[in-house]
């Protein structure tokens, strides 16, 4: 009876840990990837003043369409040259970006790639013919110098999708490029780009998968209707005006 007893009270006392367990990982993962971050940048003058500067996530690939309908994160307004924002993170890191929009001077129009993660993220672009420089975070500091600094080259970029694969939002789109269509498999560095992969999260890996498919697939339509379209375009009917006989043209030509 007592061995029993004992037996009882050890099983409450497992499955109360077992349930404490389980209420802090619950807790955690409710929070987990609620991070503030914070952009802060700097424009080199104030051509953009009381503007606005659009921020979207920018993973999605391009024939995601309903993925892309929901990509943009917030407008922020530019203010003496500068810009600030505050944000929370609810996922994993992920690729931005933050582009001038409804300007009146074209020229003024710039673009930038860059990662949300938590953090203090620090922009700035010292001429609006630059890329800008993009620092404060560690995903950051290492895209800026493999992916838009003057490191820049394929064996760097390769290097960055490879130490960030388990964020897929910030390599997808990259390794989307990678993995256009057959000519880009018959590249040298093609078995690198699949190594990346094989470093991605599964469904992540399968979807890139699917793209190459889709890619390689549309390259062959469009070979194979290209000759039928060139024939058609070469051997288009010509709308022939008729000009009438009692018209001014007509008459001189007769005269």
């Amino acid at each position: 009876m007592k061995i029993r007893f004992f037996i009882v009270i050890i099983f409450f006392n497992i499955m109360r840990e077992v349930i404490l367990i389980f209420i802090l990982v619950s807790i955690a993962q409710l929070f987990y990837g609620q991070e503030k971050y914070t952009i802060q940048g700097e424009l080199p003058d104030h051509s953009l003043d009381n503007s606005y500067l659009r921020l979207i996530n920018s993973s999605a690939l391009s024939q995601e369409k309903e993925r892309i309908k929901h990509l943009f994160i917030d407008s922020i307004l530019v203010v003496d040259g500068k810009f600030h924002y505050e944000g929370v993170l609810l996922q994993k890191p992920l690729l931005a970006y933050l582009y001038s929009a409804g300007t009146k001077r074209k020229m003024l129009d710039f673009g930038l790639y860059f990662i949300v993660e938590p953090g203090n993220i620090h922009i700035r672009i010292a001429n609006w013919a630059d890329e800008g420089v993009v620092s404060g975070t560690p995903i950051n500091e290492d895209y800026s110098t493999y992916m838009i600094g003057t490191k820049r080259n394929m064996e760097n970029q390769l290097l960055f999708l490879e130490k960030y694969a388990q964020y897929p939002d910030v390599v997808r789109l990259h390794l989307s490029f990678l993995l256009n269509g057959r000519k880009m498999s018959r590249e040298p560095d093609f078995p690198k780009y699949l190594q990346i992969l094989d470093r991605m999260p599964k469904t992540d890996r399968d979807i890139l998968l699917a793209w190459l498919d889709y890619t390689i697939k549309k390259d062959e339509y469009e070979k194979k209707t290209k000759p039928l379209l060139d024939s058609i375009r070469n051997n288009a009917p010509r709308f022939i005006e008729t000009i009438p006989s009692n018209s001014p043209s007509a008459t001189m030509k007769n005269e």
